[in-house]
């Protein structure tokens, strides 16, 4: 049963960030009793009809085919969802993905929604930010995207053929959310855009205290899509935390690094069951981000110095002497030496002992494994040799570091 559920998490976690990266799409896993199942279309069909949900009837997944299923739901409020099967019970455990349109906006487009969903044409313009801000993919290749990265956990997803269905709703009496939708303006969304992008953009930086005012910027700008619940700020903050961790992919910094701090992120979102906790994590996030950017980038160095630098940190409990990475990087060692020097201002030995010994600190200061378990997961087979290169950066031994941090 735990090998069963840990495969379940890593396949979410895996296509959740696969589809956020690739299309923006969103991905809930749900799992018996469904609680809330409003939230596979993250609430659209309850901002258009306020009683949805009092009457509904619980959507039926009920599998007894003995296979995994893979099912594409087409809404008459013309958007996708895409329910992924992943056991073969009457209550199964599913993933659904979306919601996301797959037609360009137009006229044509609002009108066959007021036809199918019976809304009034005088609502649709209040909708229409709505549409404007779901993202945009074909089915197809959305579920393509969806059964690869399945397989990897689920190898019998390559061989599921895809199911359509129709999902229609019944005829309502439109009650729109005005409060919520009448607080959104062309100016809201361009402000909301602006200032995203502005924090963004210092990130990238990595000077945090301008990062920090422009961040409580965006947020101001963001207060009008969320109300105050719990429930809605902890999705800002995974929007967020998937807006920097997207726009970190776009520079030099190793993905391992990024994918590392979002993943880390996510999950201390998660475990937060406070408003006032839930509030400081906006700046703390910003800050990891940021730290990210000052430790990993190196926008300056040549291609080569950049991927000897990534090696280094991705590899630090292996052999990392000059022959080998001057073999592993098919250059002459002398050669490889020289220039790394030339860029870094400091030796490759030398770069390579301060990140050993930095990351010790880190493990240190963040775990309670055993001086001699860091030594070894940071590179150093010999103790004593650790103790000395340890002592003659941080004035200290390991152990008088380590009592010194429980004290």
């Amino acid at each position: 049963m735990k090998n069963s559920k840990e495969k379940l998490t890593r396949s979410y976690e895996l296509l959740q960030n696969v589809l956020q990266s690739a299309f923006q799409i969103p991905t809930i896993l749900f799992t018996p009793p469904y609680a809330d199942i409003k939230k596979i279309d993250l609430g659209l069909r309850a901002m258009v009809w306020t009683d949805y949900g009092n009457d509904q009837q619980n959507l039926s997944l009920g599998n007894s085919s003995g296979d995994y299923r893979l099912i594409i739901v087409k809404s008459n409020l013309g958007f996708y969802n895409i329910l992924a099967l992943l056991e073969s019970a009457e209550q199964p455990d599913f993933l659904a993905i979306g919601p996301f349109r797959d037609e360009e906006l137009s006229a044509n487009y609002f009108t066959q929604i007021l036809r199918d969903s019976h809304i009034s044409p005088t609502e649709i313009q209040s909708l229409k930010h709505i549409y404007e801000q779901m993202p945009y993919a074909h089915p197809d290749a959305v579920t393509a995207v969806v059964k690869h990265v399945l397989s990897v956990h689920y190898p019998e997803f390559e061989t599921v053929v895809p199911e359509s269905m129709q999902y229609a709703e019944q005829k309502r009496d439109i009650d729109i959310n005005k409060e919520l939708l009448d607080a959104y303006t062309v100016e809201h969304a361009q402000e909301y855009r602006n200032s995203l992008f502005d924090f963004l953009s210092l990130l990238k930086t990595g000077d945090s205290p301008k990062a920090q005012l422009a961040l409580r910027a965006f947020l101001e700008n963001a207060r009008f899509v969320h109300d105050n619940s719990m429930r809605e700020y902890r999705w800002l903050l995974h929007s967020l935390n998937n807006y920097c961790h997207t726009e970190l992919l776009t520079t030099d910094i190793h993905p391992y690094h990024i994918i590392k701090q979002m993943i880390s992120t996510r999950t201390k979102i998660d475990s937060l069951t406070t408003m006032a906790r839930l509030e400081q994590m906006p700046g703390e996030i910003c800050h990891k981000y940021c730290l990210l950017v000052k430790n990993y980038a190196n926008t300056t160095y040549s291609r080569l110095t950049k991927d000897v630098i990534d090696y280094i940190r991705l590899h630090l409990e292996e052999e990392l002497s000059l022959n080998y990475l001057a073999e592993h990087f098919h250059k002459n060692a002398s050669a490889l030496s020289h220039s790394f020097s030339k860029e870094t201002g400091t030796s490759l030995t030398k770069f390579i002992q301060q990140t050993r010994i930095r990351e010790a600190l880190r493990l240190f200061n963040t775990t309670d494994f055993s001086v001699s378990d860091v030594a070894i997961m940071v590179g150093y087979q010999d103790f004593s040799y650790f103790s000395k290169v340890f002592s003659q950066q941080t004035g200290m031994s390991p152990r008088e570091y380590k009592k010194r941090g429980k004290g």
